[in-house]
């Protein structure tokens, strides 16, 4: 298998090349950008012969198509996806080639998705958002929905704090705080979808919310816990909503420590304080499988479906969660299985589509806990990394 990845000097270009290498049947994996000394460096450190780099400019639609001809799947991490993940989808649609990108912005998705008759016709699959938000919480979603028999709404949250200090000594979070959490592409991710309002589908129907104005509590393990989270814009709901039949509402949450939401509060909106703050909340914390009780946890997502089972009212929450130990593999394994098994041909839909819908949950849950057992060196089970709460609800 050979794959080509755009924008390769990026966080979610490396990460997923850092997986891809490691198949023995993946023969080669071009990383591709327009800095290509910065290229260069980043790739370095894998010293692989499988990985090789390439100047190129995505926009560049001739140069894009020849080389993207060379290749069983392209890996698209160009973002802003609303700048250039149609012209890009459009170009890999006319060589003919299969494709995944990690698209997270809630209007991005829709013009990609818009983009679907063009993908049929030339007979190719494109699978996109297929990161860690969106991606893999959309196949948390297809699990939690498959458990229902009438599902009446589904909440994707995700949330993220700093590493416990004193548990970073001598890794490379050691010195993560606040101010460097995130890259600058990703803030400005950030401030584009908490900035005015953002879609959701309330009511079986399309409509808008105040984006980081009305927050809600979501659990997790300790140290990360029962986090504040807010209403935001996120691809998960537009798809969800279009392939999936919830009959009243579907939403993203976001959360990240209190001092950051308040700063990009204050840029995306005007203010620090949200209107509409969560309510205490006073239920046990969520207590995960064994195997996260020393893993210090400090991210993770949850996908949060209501409706009824056999008759009775319930909510299914499956979880995915990040320890000290665990980044990579929560990070970077999304990108990595959706373009491995799109390079295997074991994506058959034609068109463009997102996870929920061509991604099959087993074996995609099972090479996800291969990722976490490889890393951590200790066996994850499915059931760890997709920790599955039923409750009944009134």
């Amino acid at each position: 298998m050979k794959i080509l990845i755009l924008g390769g000097a990026g966080s979610m270009a490396l990460g997923g090349a850092s997986y891809l290498m490691r198949y023995d049947d993946v023969s080669e994996i071009m990383m591709s950008d327009i800095n290509l000394d910065d290229l260069n460096t980043k790739v370095s450190m894998f010293n692989s012969p499988k990985i090789k780099t390439l100047y190129l400019d995505a926009l560049d639609k001739s140069a894009l198509i020849e080389e993207a001809r060379k290749y069983d799947v392209v890996l698209n991490c160009v973002g802003p996806f609303t700048q250039f993940g149609v012209p890009i989808l459009e170009s890999i649609i006319e060589a003919g080639v299969s494709y995944v990108d990690v698209c997270d912005d809630h209007d991005a998705a829709i013009d990609l998705m818009k983009l679907n008759d063009k993908a049929k016709a030339a007979g190719v699959s494109a699978l996109i958002c297929m990161g860690t938000t969106p991606g893999i919480s959309n196949v948390q979603a297809r699990v939690v929905y498959d458990m229902l028999d009438t599902c009446n709404s589904i909440k994707v949250a995700w949330a993220i704090t700093t590493p416990d200090p004193a548990m970073t000594k001598g890794t490379y979070l050691e010195h993560l705080d606040g101010n460097n959490l995130m890259s600058p592409a990703a803030w400005d991710h950030l401030i584009h979808v908490a900035t005015d309002n953002v879609p959701i589908w309330k009511d079986g129907k399309w409509d808008e919310i105040e984006s980081i104005e009305h927050g809600e509590w979501v659990d997790f393990d300790l140290p990360l816990g029962r986090a504040e989270s807010y209403y935001i814009g996120h691809a998960e709901p537009v798809t969800l909503a279009k392939y999936l039949d919830i009959k009243d509402f579907c939403a993203c949450l976001g959360s990240i420590m209190p001092p950051v939401m308040k700063q990009l509060r204050l840029e995306a909106r005007g203010h620090e304080d949200a209107l509409y703050p969560p309510k205490e909340n006073n239920k046990p914390l969520f207590k995960g499988t064994d195997i996260w009780q020393d893993r210090g946890v400090w991210g993770g997502q949850a996908v949060i479906a209501e409706g009824i089972k056999d008759g009775e009212k319930v909510r299914i929450t499956a979880r995915v969660q990040m320890g000290i130990h665990d980044a990579a593999a929560f990070n970077n394994s999304g990108q990595a299985i959706g373009t491995y098994m799109m390079g295997k041909g074991k994506i058959k839909d034609i068109g463009v589509f997102a996870p929920e819908v061509c991604i099959d949950p087993e074996p995609f849950f099972e090479e996800l806990a291969n990722y976490y057992s490889s890393d951590a060196q200790k066996k994850f089970s499915v059931d760890d990394v997709l920790m599955i709460q039923i409750e009944h609800i009134n």
